[in-house]
């Protein structure tokens, strides 16, 4: 009897615990109670909701606290307790027709009910350009949030969504300054490019009347003017304008007269060349420029050499002991 009694009690400590037996909600757009044990996967539990509900198992995605729960987890390996709530969302696709009055449009959207707010806005913007930010969503008379789940709104087929283009006063610009550095500016879309220059002024130090600011457009450089708004120049977020200026320097000729010049940092050597050649007698194969000590070359830029307001460029004579004396210094 001893050695029976002993092989009950070890046959006793070999079986698993009995699994905790729990009772949680299913909140779809209705709640409903399944008794479940804790050990049960995500797959068993969309098992009993198709029995109960007829829903297929493949088109149910559930949540609980957040986490997208998986098929082969168990109810334990979330932490759920009994009379804890699980979300139920049904993942199959319906089409929507998005009507956009602003640009006189209505699209057709495929989505799935499992999508958010925000995702129906990034289609938007991909198939129309109208920037997430400048969308506003509206169903049924009420405004949704990005966050919103599109099976929160009981959609069904051919529902129709209303967009509000409301553009953002914000505009980030970046101000490339003669190909040397770029300049990052906060302002709003109804700053006249005159503004800007001045931005640029306080921050640079270049004169506002010195500045020229442009845009490319498929491939055709546009001058802005200063008198018109960013918005009515056609620029849009993150767009970068290029920046030329101009400065005022004096060139001396070997005679010591000086001129007056007034030309752009993109400028070369050539271009002012030209220019003296029609200020002055002057032989282009006799004579070259010099800055600093540098010499100026026909393909130099006023921006290369660092010339500066009211610096002076100097002609000199190629002959001279000093274009000897320069160019090994260059060297």
């Amino acid at each position: 009897m001893k050695h029976r009694a002993a092989m009950d009690s070890h046959h006793e400590q070999q079986q698993p615990p009995s699994p905790q037996r729990l009772k949680i909600y299913v909140k779809m757009t209705k709640t409903f109670t399944l008794n479940v044990d804790c050990t049960d996967t995500v797959s068993q539990i969309k098992s009993k909701l198709s029995a109960i509900e007829g829903i297929d198992e493949s088109k149910q995605e559930m949540f609980f606290d957040g986490m997208h729960m998986k098929n082969e987890d168990t109810l334990a390996d979330y932490n759920i307790m009994t009379n804890s709530s699980v979300d139920l969302y049904v993942t199959d696709g319906i089409q929507i027709s998005v009507k956009i009055p602003s640009v006189g449009k209505t699209i057709k959207l495929n989505v799935r009910k499992l999508s958010a707010v925000a995702d129906v806005k990034a289609e938007i913007e991909q198939k129309e350009g109208i920037l997430i930010n400048e969308q506003i969503l509206m169903y049924a008379g009420r405004q949704l949030e990005d966050n919103h789940i599109l099976s929160q709104c009981d959609l069904r087929n051919g529902q129709s969504f209303h967009v509000l283009v409301c553009p953002s006063d914000n505009l980030r610009v970046f101000i490339n300054v003669g190909g040397d550095k770029t300049l990052s500016l906060e302002t709003k879309c109804w700053y006249t490019v005159a503004d800007v220059k001045l931005m640029i002024e306080n921050l640079e130090g270049l004169p506002t009347c010195s500045q020229i600011l442009s845009r490319v457009q498929s491939g055709v450089r546009i001058v802005l003017d200063d008198s018109e708004m960013l918005q009515d120049q056609h620029v849009k977020n993150n767009d970068t304008l290029s920046l030329e200026y101009s400065i005022h320097f004096f060139v001396k000729t070997w005679e010591g007269k000086t001129l007056t010049m007034i030309r752009h940092m993109s400028d070369t050597g050539k271009e002012i060349m030209d220019t003296l050649k029609g200020k002055i007698r002057i032989k282009e194969s006799l004579v070259y420029l010099s800055h600093m000590g540098r010499i100026l070359s026909p393909g130099d830029t006023l921006q290369k050499h660092q010339v500066k307001n009211n610096s002076t460029i100097y002609i000199r004579y190629r002959n001279s002991g000093m274009f000897q004396d320069e160019t090994k210094g260059k060297k």
